[in-house]
């Protein structure tokens, strides 16, 4: 059943039917007193004439008798006063309603001696009759006396007010019901249906999906706080998300690492195993070259087979450093410097000219930072020539050194990678060039120089419309070599907060036009 139904059924209609109850039992009460009040009246007007009527009547004086009756009659609102006789004929009497009226009540009267009352009925009139006997002395009935009273006036009334009292009752009772039925489909059910209605379209997997808080407070506030549930839901979810997102990539950079160290191990090996023979390649190859007699198209083609020899001896020596394990030997070291001599060795390898591409530079007034030297040389000299070979016309080097560490970002203008190589881009040997034009392990050495500091390396979508490599070293990075040395000598192992290198986070340009 519903709840308005029941409500109605349990609390409404039995609250009518209790007041209609009570007020049918207080008007009844209200018209039997006021009968009795009335009755009583007729009573004291019948007791207050017997005595001189009664005299009249033992001295046989019919005029005494009709004057008595007619005096009294004029003082109250009586339908008709008679005298009658033991055998029931009216000797006086004035009004309406006059003679026997009922033999049984006359016979009672007089053979108890005692007032009798009744109702009677003619032409359509209902009244009251009320006999008092008239004894003499010795206390024999000489007569009776009646006295009739009209039952309208009050008791009419008082019955006609009963029946609209009930009738309204009634009318009043249908109006309630018809108006907390509509009170309660607009203030509880509606709202309770939207709530409803919510719930069902979160349950169909719509977890957009937010009320509109209506109605009292109450279903505002129990509306704002489903709202605030679903939030909260979200919110969670979402956190949930982000937890499995990162939890699947530390696994993929679990797995990465793992193959990595696997290759490295078996890349150190084959690097080991072929490093002499190519080396006995490269000095017969000379020693064939330094002959006078050897013709041009020969030491041309063993050129070709130097110039082979040293990209695979160059290939193996990235192969071992990727898979030997290195000591850091940290120093300080200008980051435009090293930034100088990678551009340098970059535009020599790949034969450009000094002013393209483009190589503008940012780096605070102090650019000094604590790194392996060597290490870190390479990671530049890879990350250059990289930009240079991507094509564009620009690449900016930019850095940012805060409380937390440093922020190196290298970016051009090129085409830049693909979404679908980003996965791979530092996996050993994975390049997006032509065979032959890359060996595909310096990004991978990148990101192990980077790992070996205790940084990170990511791609992103340069504003310039190419790639953006960038890389996060930690606060240690701008300490000096001493008080790292410190550091590592403290019993507790806490690193110690550097922030004196804020005052020079100035940009400069190292621009080459």
């Amino acid at each position: 059943m519903r709840l308005r139904n029941t409500i109605l059924l349990t609390i409404i209609c039995p609250l009518l039917l209790t007041l209609a109850t009570f007020s049918a039992v207080a008007l009844w009460v209200l018209e039997d007193n006021m009968q009795q009040r009335q009755q009583e009246e007729v009573r004291l007007i019948a007791h207050g004439i017997r005595l001189p009527l009664t005299r009249a009547l033992a001295r046989h004086e019919p005029q005494a008798l009709q004057e008595g009756l007619s005096t009294t009659f004029s003082l109250s609102r009586l339908y008709g006063a008679f005298v009658l006789s033991p055998s029931g004929q009216q000797i006086a009497g004035v009004g309406l309603a006059g003679g026997l009226q009922d033999e049984a009540m006359l016979q009672k009267a007089i053979s108890t001696a005692r007032e009798a009352e009744g109702y009677s009925q003619q032409s359509g009139q209902n009244f009251y009759i009320y006999l008092l006997p008239m004894t003499n002395a010795q206390g024999d009935v000489l007569g009776v006396l009646q006295i009739n009273r009209l039952a309208t006036g009050i008791e009419r009334y008082m019955s006609l007010m009963t029946i609209v009292a009930l009738l309204l009752a009634a009318v009043v009772g249908i109006l309630v019901v018809l108006m907390v039925w509509w009170g309660f489909r607009r203030y509880v059910n509606r709202p309770v249906n939207s709530f409803y209605r919510s719930m069902k379209a979160v349950q169909g997997g719509n977890r957009l999906h937010r009320m509109t808080p209506g109605g009292a407070r109450e279903f505002r506030e129990l509306g704002e706080a489903f709202n605030a549930m679903l939030d909260a839901v979200a919110h969670k979810e979402q956190e949930v998300r982000a937890q499995q997102q990162q939890q699947l990539a530390l696994e993929r950079s679990l797995k990465k690492s793992r193959r990595l160290a696997e290759i490295g191990v078996l890349a150190a090996g084959v690097a080991h195993e072929l490093g002499s023979p190519l080396t006995v390649i490269d000095g017969q190859v000379q020693r064939l070259q330094r002959r006078d007699d050897l013709p041009d198209d020969a030491r041309q083609r063993l050129t070709r087979i130097r110039h082979e020899t040293r990209r695979m001896e160059a290939t193996i020596r990235q192969l071992m450093d990727m898979g030997r394990r290195h000591t850091l030997h940290p120093e300080q070291c200008s980051l435009g410097h090293m930034i100088h001599e990678a551009e340098r060795l970059a535009r020599d390898a790949l034969h450009l000219e000094k002013t393209h591409p483009r190589l503008v530079v940012h780096l605070p007034t102090r650019d000094a930072i604590t790194v392996d030297r060597q290490r870190f040389q390479q990671l530049l000299d890879n990350l250059i020539k990289n930009a240079f070979q991507a094509g564009g016309d620009d690449v900016v080097i930019s850095a940012h050194y805060s409380a937390t560490g440093v922020v190196l970002r290298l970016e051009d203008n090129g085409p830049g990678i693909e979404a679908k190589h980003r996965s791979q881009i530092f996996d050993p040997f994975y390049t997006t060039r032509g065979t032959g034009k890359g060996s595909g392990m310096g990004l991978t050495i990148v990101h192990r120089v980077v790992e070996d500091h205790g940084g990170h390396i990511t791609l992103e979508e340069s504003p310039m419309g190419g790639a953006a490599f960038v890389i996060t070293l930690p606060a240690e990075t701008l300490l000096p070599p001493e008080a790292l040395a410190a550091e590592d000598a403290t019993p507790d192992g806490n690193k110690m907060e550097n922030t004196d290198h804020t005052e020079d986070a100035m940009p400069r340009n190292h621009g080459h036009d």
